[in-house]
Order: structure tokens, then C-alpha cells, then sequence
């Protein structure tokens, strides 16, 4: 027994210094060489740990349209289409016109048991929608900036300009520029805001009652599905008021949504 014992704490002695040299080697792997790595699991098929060296560097802070795009994609290929959808949502909202992105999360919302048909938007809310997904806020501010360096051009030139018509028509320039400049830094700013104070969330549970009142008592209005994309209006002691598509709400505990 002692024998057996001895052997068994020598054989944990080697394990425990082997963990540690191994857990120090893949401390020292960059991001880049994990995010690598992660890639050949996933085109090997071994999505479940590539998952999870994905998920690994999202929780270290890192995000990126590719990283949540693959991430999503490794859900999908598992069947887990609530968190598919919650990392699709995710890396569309760093890149709003992404087509692949677009694509794939039709297909996972395509599986989802909610089907909820969203009120109508008036024409000036799609509109705007529609101009603030069109770019995301770094192309917008990177398309400011360069107008803003096309206007001081323009006045620069005006101030050296040798006839009448020449300053008015170089002054025009400028401040026209200038201020379609203002407007995009504008526009980026909202879209900067709307991308990292994000009120939308994901149902994460198989299927909740949405209640009345944040109460485990209080009366069920509706049930929600995982996967379905919820409004975040509210929140109060460990339940979020929620609304979805349709104008309906109530609140659902924390741990059954996960925010985008």
C-alpha cells in the first residue's frame, strides 16, 4: 500500500510539473499564434476546441469582425445557434455591410424557434439605419478626417489666391467640405456610441416566461426561445426589462440573456 502510494504521488509530482511547463509554453503563445491555432482546429473539424480557444481571447478583450465571425461559425457547426447568432450579431456590428456575416446569421436565425414580426419603422428611422450600417464608425471617421484635411487645403489655397472668383469659389469649397466634415465626425460618433453601448441582447435559455414584473411570482406574459434578439430597456436587481421586435415586454432574469 505504501509502495502504491508512493508511486501514485510521484507519478502527480511529474503530471503537476509537466502541467506547468506546458500552461507556461501556451502563456507564452502570442494571440496571433492561438487565433492561428484556433484556425486549424476549426478547418480540421474540431470545432468544439476551436470554440474554445476563441472564446478564450473574446475574454481576454480581444475583438476583432474576423474573431467573432469564426467564433459564430464554430457554434454553428455545433448545433448552438443562440450563441452562433450572438457572435454573428456581434461581428456585425464592428462590420455592418459584411456580406458573409449578413449571410450566415440569416441561416442561424433561420433556425431559431421565435419567429417575431418587428414593427414597422418609419421611413426616416430605416433611412437612418440604414446610413449608419453603411460604414462602420472607423471608415467614417477615417472619411471625416480626410475632408477635414480637404478643407484647410481649400482655404490655404484661398488665402493665396490671386483673383476675386478664385478666394470665392476656394472659400466656398472649404466650408462646404468643412462642414459635410463636421457631419461624418457626426456619424461616426453615433455609430462609435450605438456599436459600444450596445442595449441588445441575446436569449440564451432554452425557453423562459417573460414576466410581468421583476418577480419569481409575478404573472407570465410570453415565453422566448434561445436565440431571439431582445431590447434591453431596463434593469433591476438581477432581471432586465426587456421588448422585442414586436413592441411586447417584460422582464427576464440575467442569466437567461447574454448582451451583445
Amino acid at each position: 500500500m505504501k509502495a502504491i502510494l508512493k508511486i501514485s504521488t510521484t507519478a502527480l509530482a511529474i503530471i503537476l510539473f509537466i502541467s506547468t511547463i506546458v500552461a507556461a509554453g501556451n502563456s507564452g503563445v502570442s494571440p496571433e499564434g492561438r487565433y492561428s491555432n484556433a484556425n486549424k482546429l476549426y478547418r480540421s473539424g474540431n470545432y468544439a476546441e476551436a470554440g474554445i480557444q476563441f472564446e478564450s481571447l473574446v475574454n481576454e478583450g480581444k475583438r476583432s469582425t474576423e474573431l467573432f465571425f469564426n467564433l459564430g461559425n464554430c457554434y454553428y457547426k455545433q448545433g448552438d445557434f443562440a450563441k452562433a447568432v450572438l457572435n454573428y450579431e456581434r461581428a456585425k456590428r464592428i462590420s455592418p455591410t459584411d456580406e458573409d456575416i449578413t449571410y450566415n446569421l440569416k441561416l442561424a436565425n433561420s433556425q431559431i424557434t421565435d419567429k417575431i414580426e418587428p414593427i414597422p419603422q418609419l421611413f426616416y428611422e430605416r433611412w437612418w439605419e440604414i446610413f449608419l450600417n453603411m460604414l462602420s464608425p472607423t471608415y467614417w471617421s477615417v472619411i471625416a478626417i480626410s475632408l477635414l484635411w480637404i478643407a484647410a487645403a481649400f482655404i490655404i489655397l484661398y488665402l493665396f489666391g490671386d483673383t476675386v472668383a478664385k478666394k470665392k469659389t476656394r472659400f466656398f469649397a472649404g466650408g462646404i467640405t468643412l462642414i459635410l466634415s463636421i457631419f461624418l465626425f457626426i456619424i461616426a460618433g453615433c455609430s462609435n456610441h450605438r456599436l459600444n453601448n450596445s442595449q441588445q441582447a441575446i436569449v440564451m435559455s432554452m425557453g423562459t416566461y417573460v414576466k410581468s414584473s421583476p418577480d419569481e411570482k409575478s404573472t407570465n406574459l410570453f415565453m422566448l426561445h434561445s436565440g431571439t434578439k431582445i431590447d434591453v430597456i431596463e434593469e433591476v436587481s438581477g432581471w432586465k426589462k426587456i421588448k422585442i421586435a414586436n413592441g411586447n415586454s417584460g422582464w427576464m432574469k440575467n442569466e437567461d440573456v447574454e448582451k451583445i
